[in-house]
């Protein structure tokens, strides 16, 4: 086995076992549970749970994936002490840590389903799973270039901020300053610039619901139709994960520990 395979799984081992973790999969359930009670029908608690998961998931996961990390700087140190390339160790941290939360993220999904068979487990286990992944790439790209952990952490936030409650604001304002010119390239370009508005906009594709899909989304879909807006959003979401990783790993080649 690899020295990669090692350490990420000696990173999934460590994140099941973290007590943080294992809070955050009992909440997922209990929301879950209780959003699945009183939810009307299938569609109903679909939606409800996206909702939920659009924010939990990226505050959730900057925050556990940056505080491990600056956690176990001394454990890093030591290990690079030893003869392990920085891209083994660095890709293997991700890999296992990502892997571990999207884990504990989709058991209450899958668990739900098999008790209630209420909402689509396929879709909401999918955009989890591609939420975490995301936000765990740029987690750790901010945990890497900030080796000060409170401003770390003050990052993560604003990127949370930015995310899911500052990119709405802009939209609304740009749609209010520029109502007299047509918008339509200019909001396909701003989706690209927030995961979470693309995410929202791929589920919302596959369940059919326009009238949620707010107005970045129905300019998608009026211009590239469905399978080739699921194509365009799987781009974009490929390069959120994709840069800050590669781009992380650089930082942390060179980065004096």
């Amino acid at each position: 086995m690899t020295t990669a395979l090692l350490l990420a799984r000696a990173a999934f081992m460590q994140t099941l076992r973290s007590r943080s973790v294992i809070g955050y999969s009992l909440a997922w359930a209990g929301l879950i549970a209780a959003t699945t009670l009183f939810s009307g029908d299938a569609m109903n608690a679909t939606l409800t749970i996206v909702s939920f998961q659009l924010l939990i998931v990226p505050l959730v996961t900057l925050m556990l994936v940056s505080l491990q990390h600056y956690n176990n700087r001394e454990f890093t140190e030591l290990l690079l002490a030893q003869p392990i390339r920085r891209s083994a160790y660095y890709w293997g941290q991700w890999f296992g840590v990502s892997v571990a939360l999207s884990f504990m993220h989709a058991i209450p999904i899958v668990g739900g389903y098999a008790i209630w068979q209420k909402y689509n487990v396929l879709l909401l286990c999918s955009s989890g799973i591609v939420l975490t992944l995301t936000f765990s790439s740029l987690a750790y790209r901010i945990a890497v270039g900030q080796p000060d952990k409170a401003r770390g952490i003050g990052i993560a936030l604003l990127v949370w901020l930015y995310c899911a409650m500052i990119y709405d604001a802009v939209i609304v304002v740009v749609m209010a300053l520029l109502q007299d010119y047509p918008l339509e390239n200019i909001l396909l370009v701003l989706l690209a610039l927030n995961p979470i508005d693309a995410i929202r906009v791929a589920v919302l594709l596959q369940t059919d619901t326009a009238a949620l899909m707010g107005v970045t989304g129905a300019y998608l879909r009026a211009f590239f139709g469905t399978d080739k807006s699921l194509f365009a959003i799987a781009a974009v979401v490929t390069v959120w994960i994709g840069y800050p990783l590669v781009r992380g790993q650089r930082i942390f080649r060179i980065r004096d520990f």
